[in-house]
């Protein structure tokens, strides 16, 4: 394993994961001297149903509640006065967040208005940013639908993308209970732009062995537990895994440098109804293919988190690289299987145009780099993807 000669890590968050794992948060809540929780919820996001289960862990608690679970679906400046208004007027010292999404940009947002009248001076343009100093609690009741941004230090204000480590929560929870029956194609989509950023990590040359580690749990939790969710076979505890899996890609996303996949889907997108995760599936296989003329050992340890050390161990060094590509092509075939709405194999099939292909790759144009993505998405548009000479 090659050590970067510098790189930072960093994950200041706590899971809770099981079957009585709300019934932490007052015990979480009062480790931190917190006993008046805001509680955000979108009840159109998760309905009214576990928002109630969430309150029912304080039965027994004494804390006082304050409750609001009408957010929108996306942020609203405008709401957060409102919001900071009904924190501060229920004399409340802490914030509880359930969902995924913007919901969650909502509350990192709050929480950083409330505890330093902080407005997001910060963002993520990597020009200089004054540190708003420790923040009180939140919370993060996590929910089936989301893509690991939760846990980052990333958040929208409907304005502009903050950035800052202090904006991670304190303490997730992941609780069955929690793992709604959502629409297949959100949660395939969450996954996936999960999975992509993990795999991005994990092959970041100036990402340390913790920001790997994390991703390479990532990739195994999402990769052998996501098509089961989708069988329906054990449903809950199926989605509780994944989303363990979307968590800790999260984290492994936050501690390195956005990648070519995420970079492209994201200027695609503006061109395509498809979900930015399917995009990102599109571009995978074909940066891992690029990857491999380069690094092909480091795409090559890819494998391991996807077939277990027994497999791993026993294949050929100079077959790992095409056999983890292969496997993300049967990954995405066993997705398919069960989806109405397909993730395609090239970006043809998502109806993208040349002129805009080429848009998005001159913004990119920087001397070698341009070669490489060039490739990447000369593959992807044909939907060939290219191992050997």
């Amino acid at each position: 394993m090659r050590l970067p000669d510098e790189f930072s890590f960093s994950c200041p968050l706590k899971i809770n994961c099981g079957t009585r794992a709300l019934a932490n948060l007052p015990a979480e809540l009062s480790a931190f001297n917190a006993n008046a929780p805001l509680i955000l919820a979108s009840r159109d996001q998760v309905g009214r149903k576990r928002v109630s289960t969430v309150i029912d862990a304080f039965r027994t608690s004494g804390l006082t509640l304050g409750i609001y679970d009408r957010l929108p679906g996306q942020p609203q400046p405008d709401l957060m006065p409102v919001l900071a208004r009904m924190y501060r007027d229920g004399g409340c010292d802490s914030v509880i967040v359930l969902g995924h999404g913007s919901v969650v940009d909502t509350a990192k947002c709050l929480n950083l208005m409330v505890s330093t009248g902080f407005h997001g001076r910060t963002d993520d343009s990597g020009g200089d940013a004054a540190d708003p100093g420790p923040l009180r609690p939140l919370m993060l009741v996590a929910t089936s639908g989301g893509n690991g941004d939760e846990v980052t230090g990333y958040a929208s204000d409907g304005v502009r993308r903050l950035c800052s480590p202090r904006l991670i929560p304190t303490v997730a929870f992941i609780d069955p209970a929690m793992m709604e029956d959502r629409n297949d194609r959100d949660v395939v989509d969450g996954a996936l732009i999960a999975l992509v950023h993990a795999v991005e990590a994990f092959l970041d040359d100036t990402a340390g062995p913790m920001c790997r580690a994390y991703a390479h749990s990532a990739i195994g939790l999402i990769v052998n537990h996501l098509p089961a969710v989708l069988r329906k076979t054990d449903r809950k505890k199926n989605l509780c895994a994944a989303v363990n899996g979307q968590v800790a890609a999260g984290c492994a996303f936050f501690s390195s440098s956005p990648g070519v996949c995420h970079v492209l889907a994201t200027g695609l997108k503006q061109g395509t109804d498809l979900p930015l995760g399917f995009l990102m599936a599109i571009l995978l296989p074909h940066m891992l293919a690029e990857a491999g003329f380069n690094q092909p050992e480091r795409v090559g340890e890819l494998l391991y988190p996807m077939v277990g050390a027994d497999i791993f161990a026993v294949t050929a060094a100079d077959l790992k690289t095409p056999r983890t590509i292969a496997l993300f092509w049967e990954f995405f075939d066993a997705l398919n299987a069960e989806l109405s709405l397909k993730i395609p194999t090239s970006i043809g099939d998502a109806e993208l145009t040349d002129e805009q292909i080429k848009r998005i790759q001159s913004r990119l144009a920087r001397g070698s780099i341009d070669d490489h993505v060039a490739r990447i998405l000369e593959g992807a548009r044909h939907g060939v993807t290219a191992i050997d000479d």
